[in-house]
């Protein structure tokens, strides 16, 4: 089968289509047909050896998935031939406290798709059954692929941890993200507010145009001094962070007294600096968020399936232009998600 793989860390161009075994299901596991693969800004991590995973190369990355089973392992009973799944990108064991009760997010032995274990850029993969959710027919592969991450993590910060409620005001860094732009309809749907941060100017309307009530460009304009304008000094109380770095650390102070903060990513700087004094005068809450349970995901996976959310979807490229979908993330060129099609 044709599959995305590198051959040694580095630049995007490291990215090339080359050809894997096509792979066989074991007795617990599926082999499943990739009709769409999501492209995230970790898998750039992975690429360029900086992810603090050991990957045995050439490696196949990739955490999304969406497509249609084409073989059954002899234990499976879940599944058929020809059903359309996604797949959550955590491999678990299925047996232990915390995936029996629901929380197989902290799962000892979990594996991530794409980083310790071969990904989702190829035109077929193996995985256990239970990493595989139906999805309705209504359905598409592109925006199902395009949400396991974002709109999937968007949810359980925002919704599980936040606890985001009518009436109230939110930042989300990088608005234009993948997980920015699913977070900001999720808040629009619990009837909140929302102020967004961009990279560029040319990002500003497409925001706005997508449900944002204000949004700037944070090169051009001190976040702390914007959120504090806008919201005639008050601040907001919840900050959604994908940034980390000095946005992770400065937040606070764009943040009401009792806000609360969720943090999904520390792209922009993993180790900061804190103002302990302003932190628990003001009773600000930081909270940490990871992937989204797949009692989550199904929820997630229901809502797109009845039109209560739509991703938002930047380009949809084929496998051989993976390198050109880096460049994008890369240069944070895109606005919403970007995807890899094999059948292209």
């Amino acid at each position: 089968m044709r599959a995305v793989m590198f051959h040694e860390y580095g630049e995007p161009n490291v990215l090339q289509v080359g050809t894997a075994d096509n792979p066989i299901a074991g007795p617990n596991e599926v082999v499943v047909e990739l009709g769409a693969i999501g492209v995230n800004h970790v898998e750039l991590d992975v690429r360029d050896g900086s992810s603090r995973f050991d990957i045995d190369l050439p490696h196949i990355p990739g955490m999304e998935g969406a497509g249609t089973v084409i073989e059954v392992g002899s234990h499976v009973t879940t599944l058929e031939i020809g059903q359309r799944v996604a797949m959550t990108y955590l491999r678990t064991c299925d047996a232990c406290v915390e995936c029996m009760s629901g929380n197989e997010i902290f799962c000892p032995t979990r594996t991530l798709l794409g980083w310790q274990i071969q990904g989702t850029y190829a035109e077929r993969i193996a995985v256990p059954a239970s990493m595989c959710l139906p999805i309705a027919d209504s359905l598409s592969f592109q925006s199902a692929a395009a949400s396991i991450v974002t709109l999937g993590s968007a949810w359980h910060a925002l919704t599980s941890r936040a606890q985001v409620k009518v009436g109230e005001t939110v930042l989300i860094h990088s608005i234009g993200s993948g997980v920015g732009t699913a977070g900001l309809q999720i808040c629009k749907k619990a009837g909140a507010r929302v102020i967004g941060t961009v990279g560029s100017d040319a990002k500003i309307q497409q925001a706005l145009d997508a449900g944002a009530d204000h949004v700037f460009n944070h090169q051009s304009h001190d976040f702390v001094e914007e959120v504090m304008a806008y919201t005639q000094g008050r601040g907001v109380d919840v900050v959604l962070d994908m940034v980390g770095g000095e946005a992770f650390a400065r937040s606070m102070f764009a943040m009401r007294p009792s806000g609360r903060l969720v943090t999904v990513g520390a792209h922009g700087g993993e180790v900061v600096e804190l103002d302990v004094i302003s932190f628990f005068r003001n009773h600000v809450t930081y909270m940490g968020s990871h992937s989204m349970s797949r009692l989550e995901l199904g929820k997630v996976l229901d809502l797109l399936a009845d039109g209560t959310f739509v991703p938002e979807i930047h380009g949809v490229y084929p496998l051989e232009e993976a390198s050109e979908a880096h460049r994008l993330l890369t240069n944070r060129e895109n606005f919403g998600k970007v995807l890899l099609d094999p059948s292209l």
